[in-house]
């Protein structure tokens, strides 16, 4: 079904879970302390120590978030009206601050790292930003989080899906900043596009609105249907385009139509990623820990307002070719 189909916690349950959450993240502690006891005898047997490795990484990134989670409520209780001029700008440092944390654990349990596949251009400086993503591998929408806050020095507001308010910390801290959060299926009748439009209208200069075209992570059987979808949708040339693609899923284009429409003076970033976007099943994943020669490459261009098109058919070819460009990159790097 995927993260689109979950529908968003009912509101009780979202008043409910952020004061239960750090009760469950001890008692999930205490159930992963015989994990990571058997794992750390497991790694004489498993010299890569998987198990180990990856419970301790779990652990982390759950006090990471339970981290998080207080720290906006510390805001809270310093500002409760949440008038204050830096109430946004407070919670945007918790974000920047434990993507970090969780970056770090990440390269410490399973050599998760980053790297440049070439220098990054973040646009002109006064102007906004839009960021459209590749959507594959585990932790990509962290690790480019991450790397806009870090290197580009601009605040990501993210389009992501509805059911990860099931987070508390998520929920909290993400609505603070400005973040959309995309509608289930089941929510009928909700306007997806408006969201991102409203998104892309309050966006700053030293903000950058980060959204997924593909909707999803990347598979073969993903591929697979979209392309069917596509060509009963009668969009066969944009069906045949699909079929060229081999590592990533044909872009939605109605997000990225919306934000264009919006903010014509932005800049656009195509980013793309490689490394990971072949792991699409738990045992591949598992087999591939730990991470230590497989960086997560980014390579990223960076087209100025004027230079992207402003109707529908022509932003759609656009982004196909860019996206086929992507492709193209990642099959190089992978093959």
């Amino acid at each position: 079904m995927g993260l689109a189909g979950i529908p968003k916690p009912p509101r009780f349950a979202r008043r409910v879970l952020p004061v239960v959450w750090p009760v469950g993240a001890a008692a999930l502690t205490g159930l992963a302390t015989p994990v990571i006891v058997a794992g750390a005898f497991h790694a004489f047997v498993d010299r890569r120590a998987r198990l180990f490795r990856v419970s301790c990484l779990g652990v982390g990134l759950i006090w990471v978030d339970v981290r998080m989670l207080m720290d906006c409520w510390r805001l809270q209780l310093k500002n409760p009206d949440h008038t204050a001029p830096a109430w946004e700008d407070d919670h945007e440092k918790v974000f920047l601050a434990g993507l970090n944390r969780a970056m770090i654990l990440g390269k410490r349990w399973v050599g998760f790292e980053v790297r440049l596949d070439d220098r990054m251009h973040f646009g002109n400086e006064g102007a906004p930003l839009v960021a459209f993503a590749r959507h594959a591998g585990p932790g990509d929408s962290i690790a480019l989080a991450w790397l806009l806050g870090h290197t580009a020095e601009r605040m990501p507001k993210i389009v992501l899906a509805e059911a990860l308010r099931w987070d508390p910390m998520v929920d909290t801290l993400l609505t603070q900043m400005r973040s959309y959060f995309v509608p289930s299926r089941t929510g009928a009748g909700d306007d997806r596009v408006e969201g991102v439009r409203e998104l892309a209208r309050g966006l700053k200069h030293d903000d950058v609105l980060l959204l997924f075209p593909e909707g999803q992570n990347f598979s073969p059987d993903r591929r697979r249907r979209l392309i069917t979808r596509l060509r009963e949708a009668g969009q066969e040339l944009r069906a045949r385009r699909a079929l060229q693609l081999w590592n990533t899923l044909p872009p939605k284009t109605k997000g990225v139509v919306a934000v264009l429409d919006e903010r014509p003076d932005a800049d656009v970033m195509i980013v793309g990623h490689a490394g990971f976007g072949r792991l699409t099943t738990p045992r591949e994943l598992w087999d591939a820990i730990p991470f230590t020669d497989r960086p997560f490459l980014v390579r990223a261009h960076t087209y100025a307002a004027d230079e992207v098109p402003d109707d529908v058919p022509a932003i759609e070819e656009w982004l196909d070719e860019r996206w086929t460009e992507i492709d193209e990159w990642v099959t190089t790097y992978e093959d």
